[in-house]
């Protein structure tokens, strides 16, 4: 059984590279495999755009366009500004290699 130092300890120790290239690998292959993830990638673009824009050209409702950004945005694919979406720099690759 673990003590409380035990459990600090366990909560705090970190990945090692492999597991976080392994998650990452991960993450960047459900961003990429999803369909409506891919779409939104696509609409997003180099340029953003606005959730009412993205929504009407995707023809997605609100609540599965909140879920598909809530998890580009969480894997750090997608970033808000000033309402408006934009790909990270990790998004652009992901764009890139979706065309």
């Amino acid at each position: 059984m673990l003590d409380d130092d035990d459990l600090d300890n366990f909560i705090s120790v970190k990945p090692s590279e492999g597991e976080r290239v392994k998650t990452e690998h991960e993450l960047i292959h459900k961003a990429a495999s999803h369909p409506i993830r891919r779409q939104l990638v696509k609409e997003i673009g180099a340029f953003g755009g606005r959730k009412e824009e993205l929504l009407e050209r995707t023809e997605l409702n609100e609540k599965v366009f909140k879920y598909h950004t809530d998890f580009l945005i969480n894997g750090e694919f997608l970033n808000i500004r000033e309402d408006k979406y934009f790909l990270s720099d990790k998004g652009l690759d992901l764009l890139a290699n979706i065309k």
